[in-house]
This record gives structure tokens, C-alpha cells and sequence, in this order.
């Protein structure tokens, strides 16, 4: 730390007394300046999906690299023997068909606001991939593929400097969602009358 943030390490250093003496004196030692509870930090720079804990709609976010972290929100990191793409459960989470069934057992708010709380979250039944069915793959794959495709047209929308270019794509963002929703009911075995009462 001192060769490479040598003014944030003279700062601590001001304040060394005042450090160590943190809890009673458990930070006195080699590392006087660190986290007296670091928590989770390990999990916070892994790749993970991000929701906030209130909103009015899915707004689930993908995390690759680890850059962010939310201090009223969650982060959903995947177990390693899951073997589906992180991709493919953000698909799913953003669908209308999830987060229909999140606000049914979701806390309402006023204004059309729920709660994305892990105790809400954790009751979404996602819908597993047989790998060894070619079928169930291939929509693995190309929900991995559409998501892919989504998060590319944010950027581009993002960065887009006309009006007329925001809005193209917007319709493409709009167009890229509906077939996400249409390859979720797909996934899920609905029926026609069950995408009417989703909406």
C-alpha cells in the first residue's frame, strides 16, 4: 500500500492510533488499517446480478466483472455447480412471467413499488436446464443469446448522440423483449390463458 497509494497510506498513518484502538483494540497488529468486519468484500467483487430492493418492475443488472455493488440492494451470485449462464437466469428474472409471480408474494408499496428482498427473490422458481436434452439446450442458448443482445443495445442506446437513434433502439430493446418473454413462456409450458393474466 505505501509504494502504491503513498498519500492514502500517509492519511492512515496520521490516524494509526485511532485505528488500532477500533474495538477495543482488536485492530493493534500487522493490520491496523483493514475492514474490522470485512463481511462479505470476496463476494462483493465476484461476478454477480444486482436488484435493488425496491421497484416497480424487475430491474435485475449483470455484474461481470464485479465493479459495483448496491448499498440498498442485493447481489445474486450463482453456486458453482450451477451449471446454467448467468445470462439465462438474468433472462429469466427481468421476464414478466418472474417478476408477475414476485409481486404475488412480494410486500406492495405505495406507488406501485415492491419489495425485491431476498425472501421474495428466493421463491422464484427458475427453471432449470436439462442439458442433456438438445431442446432444453438450445433455449438455454438462445436466451443466453437474446440477453447478450439486449445488454448490447442498452450500451448503444446509452450512447447514442441523436434522438433518432434512441429511439431505434428502443424498438429494438422492445422487440428483444418480447422475445425473451416469448421464449420464457416457451420455458415454463404456458398457455395462452395464462400470458393473458400476465399481462
Amino acid at each position: 500500500m505505501k509504494a502504491k497509494f503513498p498519500k492514502t497510506f500517509a492519511y492512515l498513518l496520521e490516524n494509526k492510533i485511532y485505528l488500532e484502538n477500533r474495538e477495543r483494540g482488536r485492530m493493534r497488529g500487522q493490520r491496523w488499517y483493514a475492514y474490522v468486519y470485512p463481511k462479505n468484500i470476496d463476494v462483493m467483487s465476484a461476478s454477480k446480478i444486482l436488484v435493488p430492493d425496491i421497484a416497480d418492475r424487475a430491474s435485475f443488472a449483470l455484474d461481470e466483472t464485479g465493479e459495483y455493488a448496491f448499498t440498498s440492494g442485493y447481489g445474486i451470485t450463482l453456486k458453482r455447480d450451477v451449471a446454467e449462464s448467468p445470462k439465462y437466469v438474468l433472462g429469466l428474472l427481468n421476464s414478466k412471467v418472474l417478476d408477475f409471480y414476485l409481486k404475488n408474494v412480494s410486500t406492495t408499496m405505495r406507488g406501485g413499488f415492491f419489495r425485491y428482498f431476498t425472501q421474495f427473490i428466493e421463491q422464484l422458481p427458475i427453471h432449470t436446464i436439462n442439458f442433456s436434452d438438445p431442446a432444453d439446450k438450445a433455449r438455454h442458448d438462445k436466451m443466453v443469446q437474446l440477453v447478450e443482445s439486449m445488454l448490447a443495445l442498452h450500451k448503444h442506446k446509452a450512447a447514442a448522440n441523436t434522438q433518432a437513434d434512441q429511439e431505434l433502439y428502443q424498438r429494438q430493446i422492445v422487440a428483444t423483449d418480447r422475445k425473451i418473454d416469448a421464449l420464457v413462456h416457451e420455458l415454463y409450458g404456458l398457455t395462452p390463458e395464462d400470458i393473458e393474466i400476465i399481462g
